[in-house]
């Protein structure tokens, strides 16, 4: 792998790791806050479950579209909404509310991470995708084991509110490293190969 490649994937590696920490510090206290503002055991299922909904029926259209436009766009788009979010989660303080915001964050995500995971494919050699995947996929699963740890001790010592700047914050770092070290789109493999490049 080139340098230049390495730096896409160190770039990619940490963008998705601060994004996806900063999810897993808020995710475990939401049912939490759920409940301090009304819902129940019903409504706290219908939170989580918009996300999924919408990250469903989103993934598909959003990976299709980064193939058509460059992956870029789709990465700090999908970041940039998970800052406006975490200030979202902070000054909503209904129920119908807290299932809209999750369903716009499942959007979001749907934007992060087929584009995400599609560039780190552009970008591998052959023979190496499985290797280069399997490290790839650390920045998701170490930042879904520390997030929460880090999300407990926030929520207790600083609150619930601090938690979810905790996320925006995250998110804003990941946004920043795509913004300064990700090639321009068109740039991109993907997006060469679209106009006859390569």
């Amino acid at each position: 792998m080139s340098q230049s490649k390495k730096t896409i994937f160190v770039t990619l590696f940490f963008s998705i790791f601060s994004a996806v920490m900063g999810v897993g510090i808020v995710v475990p206290l939401l049912p939490v806050y759920a409940m301090s503002v009304g819902a129940g055991g019903f409504y706290v299922a219908l939170i989580f479950g918009s996300f999924s909904l919408s990250r469903t029926i989103m993934l598909p259209l959003f990976g299709s579209a980064s193939d058509r436009n460059g992956r870029r766009p789709y990465l700090v788009t999908g970041l940039i909404a998970y800052v406006l979010i975490s200030f979202a989660f902070i000054f909503i303080k209904s129920v119908n509310g807290l299932i809209g915001v999750r369903f716009i964050q499942g959007i979001a995500s749907a934007m992060i991470m087929p584009s995400a995971q599609a560039y780190i494919a552009d970008i591998t050699p052959a023979g190496k995708e499985g290797s280069i995947m399997g490290l790839f996929n650390l920045s998701v699963f170490a930042g879904l084991s520390i997030g929460p740890l880090i999300g407990g001790v926030i929520n207790d010592y600083w609150g619930m509110d601090p938690a979810f700047l905790s996320m925006g914050v995250l998110a804003f770092i990941g946004y920043l490293l795509c913004i300064l070290y990700l090639p321009q789109t068109k740039e991109e493999k993907v997006f060469s190969q679209l106009r006859g490049g390569g």
